[in-house]
This record gives C-alpha cells, sequence and structure tokens, in this order.
C-alpha cells in the first residue's frame, strides 16, 4: 500500500486507472459491489481503491477504526486480485485521487468512480476535473458506483459495532453474501480489535501536520481530555511556550443536534471560533484577554492558539477554593454586556445558519422548553462557564468560542454563568459584581433580562440533579414574579443554599 500516487500504481496497458476513493469505514457489500463493476469494465486496466485517513466515529464512543482496518478488510474482500492496488490517504481519498491528474501523461484515461448519491447531487470537487484534464491532454470521466441494489450504509455497520456482539448480526448481513463464514468472522474480529481512541488517531497525524506547517520543535501532542471525541491538544515548545491545537480533520455531522456530546467537532467549529475571535479582537476583548491564532489549515482541520495564561486558574477551581472573584467577576460581567450589545455578521454561513445553531445548541442540552423564547441579534457566547475563564493575578481571559452564534438571547450567557458559578461555589458565590456590572453596560433598555437570566440560570441548574433542585426552584420562581428586578436577582444569586 503506497500513501502517493506513484508510477508504480499506474497502468502498463492502454485501458483507462479506476480509482474509487473513500472512507470505507469498514467496507461493504456495496462497495464491493462498485469495485467488481469497475473490474469488469473492458475499458480498465487498474482499480486503484483510495482509503481518507480521516476515521469515522463509533456512534455513541469516543472511538474510531484506523484507516489500516479497512485497507485489512479489502485484502480480505479482494483475495490477491493482481489488478487492483489499495492506498491509504495522506488526508482525504478524493485529494489523493485528484492527485493522479497531475501524474497522468497525455492520452492517459482516469475514470473517478464516486457513490451515487454524490453523483446525483453534484459534488463541486469534480466540477473542474474535466477541464484540467483536457488542458492536460487527459481523458478523466466521473461515472457513479453502482451499489447493485444493496441499500447499506458503512454509518450502519459503524452503529452496528457500536452495539458490541448484539450488533453482530446486523453487521454480519450486510457484508458480501460470496463471503464464507470464516472470512465473515474475520472481518468482524478486524473491526472489534481495530477500534482505537479518537485522542490515539488523531495525536498520530497532527505531529506531521505541525512539522508541515513550520511549527517549529515541539512535544508530543498530549490530549487534554482523552474521553472526548473532538479532541484538544497541549504541545510545548523548546522555549517553553505552550500552544493548544484543536483538531477537526475527522469532522462529520453538524454543531448541535442531540449526540453533540459525542459528535465528532466539526470543522465548521474551528471557523466560528477564528471568526468570533477576530471580532472580540477587533474590540480588544472589551479588556479580557484572548487566544493568539498560531496555525490555521482549514482543509486539515487544525487550529493551534497560544494556551491563555498556562500558569493562571480557571475561575471554576477559584470559585470551588473560596479564593476572592469579585473583580473577575465584574470583568466579565461587563465583557458580556458589550458582547450582547454588538450586531455582527452570521458566524456561520448566513442568519439562518446562526438561528439553526442556536435552536440545536438547547435542544441538545435538554433546555430547548427549559428558558424563555426571546431571542435577537447580538453576539452570543454560548459557552459563559467558569472554566472557560482564566484568571492569574490581575489578568483575566476567556477562551472557547466554537459554539458562538449571531442570534440567540443574550440572557442566556449570563443565567448559564450565574448557574455554573453557583455549582462551583456550592451556593457561596457572591454574585452581584458580575450582575451589577452587566447591568452597568447594558442599562436597563431590556426590561425582562433579570427574570429571563434567572429562568436561564434555574433551567441550566436543574440539568445538574436534585442538589440544586431547591436553588433552581427559587430562581424559576423569581423569574415570572419580578422579571424586572436586578435586585431580587442580586439577592437569590448571593445568598447561601
Amino acid at each position: 500500500m503506497s500513501s502517493l500516487p506513484t508510477q508504480a500504481s499506474r497502468t502498463a496497458g492502454r485501458g483507462a486507472i479506476a480509482l474509487f476513493p473513500g472512507a470505507f469505514q469498514p467496507p461493504h457489500g456495496a462497495h464491493l459491489a462498485a469495485v467488481r463493476y469497475l473490474r469488469q469494465r473492458p475499458d480498465v486496466d487498474r482499480v486503484v481503491i483510495i482509503i481518507s485517513n480521516r476515521c469515522r466515529g463509533i456512534p455513541g464512543t469516543n472511538l474510531s477504526l484506523d484507516a489500516q482496518v479497512s485497507a485489512r478488510i479489502w485484502q480480505v474482500y479482494l483475495d490477491g486480485a493482481d489488478d487492483v492496488t489499495i492506498e491509504i490517504a495522506p488526508h482525504t481519498a478524493v485529494d489523493h485521487a485528484l492527485g493522479y491528474l497531475d501524474l497522468a501523461r497525455p492520452g492517459e484515461r482516469l475514470l473517478y468512480c464516486i457513490g451515487e448519491q454524490d453523483m446525483g447531487d453534484g459534488d463541486p470537487r469534480f466540477d473542474t476535473l474535466t477541464e484540467q484534464a483536457r488542458q492536460r491532454g487527459v481523458d478523466a470521466q466521473v461515472v457513479a458506483a453502482p451499489t447493485a441494489g444493496i441499500p447499506v450504509r458503512a454509518t450502519g455497520l459503524r452503529q452496528a459495532l457500536a452495539r458490541g456482539d448484539d450488533g453482530r448480526p446486523e453487521f454480519m448481513a450486510h457484508l458480501p453474501t460470496e463471503l464464507d463464514d470464516v472470512r465473515r468472522a474475520r472481518i468482524w474480529q478486524l473491526c472489534r480489535e481495530g477500534l482505537r481512541p479518537v485522542s490515539t488517531l488523531a495525536a498520530a497525524r497532527l505531529s506531521p501536520l505541525l512539522g508541515e506547517a513550520g511549527m517549529g520543535d515541539t512535544t508530543l501532542p498530549r490530549c487534554l481530555d482523552p474521553t472526548r471525541i473532538d479532541p484538544v491538544f497541549r504541545v510545548v515548545k523548546s522555549d517553553g511556550a505552550r500552544w493548544l491545537v484543536r483538531y477537526a480533520g475527522d469532522a462529520e455531522g453538524a454543531d448541535g443536534g442531540a449526540d453533540h456530546g459525542m459528535a465528532r467537532k466539526p470543522r465548521r467549529a474551528l471557523k466560528v471560533e477564528r471568526r468570533a475571535l477576530a471580532l472580540l479582537r477587533g474590540h480588544r476583548g472589551f479588556g479580557l484577554l484572548l487566544p493568539r491564532e498560531r496555525h490555521f489549515d482549514r482543509r486539515r482541520g487544525v487550529l493551534v492558539m497560544d494556551e491563555l495564561l498556562p500558569d493562571g486558574q480557571t475561575l471554576a477551581a477559584r470559585l470551588a477554593a473560596g479564593t476572592p472573584v469579585a473583580d473577575p467577576l465584574a470583568r466579565v460581567g461587563r465583557f458580556l454586556a458589550h458582547c450582547h450589545a454588538l450586531r455582527p455578521d452570521a458566524l456561520r454561513n448566513s442568519e439562518a445558519e446562526d438561528r439553526a445553531h442556536w435552536a440545536a445548541y438547547l435542544e441538545a442540552r435538554g433546555l430547548a422548553s427549559g428558558g424563555p423564547p426571546a431571542e435577537r441579534p447580538c453576539l452570543v457566547w454560548l459557552h459563559a462557564v467558569a472554566g472557560a475563564v482564566r484568571i492569574d493575578g490581575y489578568r483575566v481571559g476567556v477562551v472557547d468560542f466554537e459554539h458562538a452564534g449571531s442570534w440567540g438571547d443574550p440572557a442566556f450567557d449570563l443565567g448559564a454563568l450565574v448557574g455554573d458559578c453557583l455549582v462551583h461555589s456550592g451556593g457561596q458565590a457572591d454574585l452581584a459584581p458580575l450582575l451589577l456590572a452587566y447591568r452597568a453596560v447594558a442599562g436597563d433598555s431590556d426590561a425582562t433580562l433579570p427574570g429571563r437570566t434567572a429562568a436561564w440560570a434555574a433551567a441550566c441548574l436543574a440539568r445538574i440533579g436534585p442538589d440544586v433542585a431547591g436553588r433552581a426552584a427559587a430562581l424559576a420562581q423569581l423569574s415570572s414574579r419580578a422579571p424586572r428586578d436586578w435586585s431580587a436577582l442580586i439577592r437569590e444569586t448571593t445568598n447561601g443554599w
């Protein structure tokens, strides 16, 4: 298996090279039907199966299948066929397949085989292929991969893998029918034994990517939380500087929805984070420090930033320790009020997408019916938690803006932070500095904001459990009893439990 298109993998005859790119995690009966079709075409000399080096997740877990597993399964399917080559792409399979065009000689023919749905919908990655090939004197065509009427998708097989032995019958049912029991059992074993944490697979990809980007000498990436499927890594440079690397190279799915907690971080989240930080830098962070971007690779889904105040503590840690936090709370209050006064352009592709993100974000956290419906255009953080506020002496900074949007209820940020601070402090935090500073900037033009803040705080607390049920109920009552009363909100968030 080669990692780049090579002369050795090119045909010596006069027929076409048929290129079949995909993730193949795992390959199944419909995939094999497509390869069989290509091999039987009289105008094809060689088939090249190109496996993406981007993984697909096992639903509900932090695991993925390695590309090497896909290659081994193809070897079982093909049983030594000498007219088929298997290659693992350095990154995406389509990019690797398109690289063949650069190596093709005039007069050669390339046949690109893609999924029937992609063919029907139109794949923009192939829009200029024919013209580029013509300019090189090469004949390049795109054809649909016939599935022989097999409806299965690799997603279904991964769902079966997630169920362990209970999913084995469904998994086996979608393997190629011509396989005997021994080979079917071998493929099940390959998949079960080939599961790896996403963080392990991502770390192996990151080191060469950082080297190619000219990031200098760094330690090996260390995942901050291996249980997550959207890993963040720390690397330390030779001069002691610490960087955080957000990796979304295996991204799939949306950044909302019921399964967000175990869904891959979409590459759009990196775009959102960069746009939000750029907007805030334009206002000098409204008095708070922000992480500085060091490197961004959109195609490979890598964002490198300084680790903000690496020797400091989070607001959560200080609240838990009972350390005074009046000044940081006041500065965060002013920061939120200034953010909510902004009317930014959409952080995604459109206002409609930001609206949809706001709704999906609440739904994914069980908050869709837990708070008030008030919405308006503004910069909403949607990650206003004590763990995202960093403090080092007199310096205060904020991190994590991948969920931010240009549409939502500004009271949500304030209420979520109130609830989180109450939890981390055991109910003993004095949140008056936060609320008074917010009001000093925002004023009273949004008359029901205190009540909505209480309602969101109650909804967020209610998700935590019975230990905070009393405080959640009190805040919920306040939201309906005195929706305009800042003083009542301050009293309710200052007294001990």
